[in-house]
């Protein structure tokens, strides 16, 4: 994600002395922790059973990985090409930065693949200590852990505000997808493009992050019911200023529309055939199209 989410990080969050507002076991099992602009709910089970104390412990590293990106702050703001590797960067900013470079988006800041990565590492911290089934949700970033004969169901939007999903997916523990996620217009995140919502599926949340926002990206194209501002101008921290973001599509001819999902689809499949995303899913103005390696995983509801 590209609108600097994770700004509100700077302050530790061990000085909050409320605790139990940041982390909080819900009705059902589920662990949410509500941080600033992080609101990641956190599903561990055991053959169907939740194991709400490992959750708990991926919760307070939830809170740890803010705190590593709160001080590397200026440096994951910066161009992904642009930043020199070093072993000495906590994990979390080394994934992140590997992830969005793998896109060969020039443009990309590591900042593209926080809630997926974030998310990402708080699953497999909990995978290794247990668990049939996890699932970590980061604000529609979504990490999945499965043992065999595990299924995770996860619903796919056509528009990002929707209450309601459109389309569902059922992912195994053999089909290789530990990651789904969703950008677009009307997101949390900046957007060149136009898309209402772009949801891809890769092998890890990490790689599924950066690869939404590169796709959502290309969904573009000029028609003069487009506005778009500099991205500095709707918040001024943003890591990506000097650059053109999307605030609001009007009503498109049907071309328009056909030409922003092919362009979309296009990017989509050259990160498919190199092996960095396992499928995408893309909407706009009431038009689909996904890529064919979901055909036949894709159910609508």
């Amino acid at each position: 994600m590209v609108i600097g989410i994770y700004v509100i990080a700077m302050q530790s969050a061990r000085k909050i002395e409320e605790r139990n507002s940041i982390i909080q076991t819900l009705p059902n099992g589920t662990v949410l922790v509500d941080y600033g602009p992080m609101r990641m709910f956190i599903h561990v089970y055991e053959d169907g059973k939740h194991l709400t104390g490992l959750a708990k412990e991926g919760a307070d590293l939830a809170i740890k990985l803010l705190e590593d990106l709160s001080r590397y702050l200026p440096l994951i703001k910066m161009r992904s090409r642009d930043i020199q590797s070093n072993e000495k960067f906590p994990e979390v900013v080394r994934i992140m930065i590997e992830a969005t470079r793998s896109m060969d988006a020039p443009d990309l800041t590591p900042l593209a693949a926080v809630a997926g990565t974030t998310a990402e590492m708080v699953a497999d911290f909990i995978f290794s200590k247990g668990g049939t089934k996890v699932i970590v949700d980061n604000g529609g970033d979504i990490a999945i852990r499965l043992r065999k004969g595990e299924v995770a169901r996860v619903g796919i939007k056509t528009e990002i505000s929707a209450k309601q999903p459109a389309y569902l997916i059922e992912i195994g523990s053999a089909m290789g997808i530990g990651g789904v996620a969703t950008s677009g217009l009307g997101g949390r995140s900046f957007t060149k493009g136009i898309a209402s919502a772009v949801t891809v599926l890769a092998e890890n949340a990490s790689l599924a992050d950066a690869a939404a926002t590169v796709v959502a990206n290309f969904t573009d194209v000029e028609d003069s019911c487009i506005e778009r501002k500099l991205a500095e101008k709707i918040y001024p921290d943003t890591d990506i200023a000097g650059q053109r973001v999307t605030t609001n599509v009007g009503k498109l001819i049907p071309e328009k529309v056909e030409q922003a999902l092919g362009k979309g689809l296009s990017t989509s499949m050259i990160l498919l055939q190199k092996g960095l995303i396992r499928g995408a899913f893309i909407a706009l103005q009431g038009r689909t199209g996904w890529t064919d390696s979901l055909n036949g995983l894709l159910r609508s509801l």
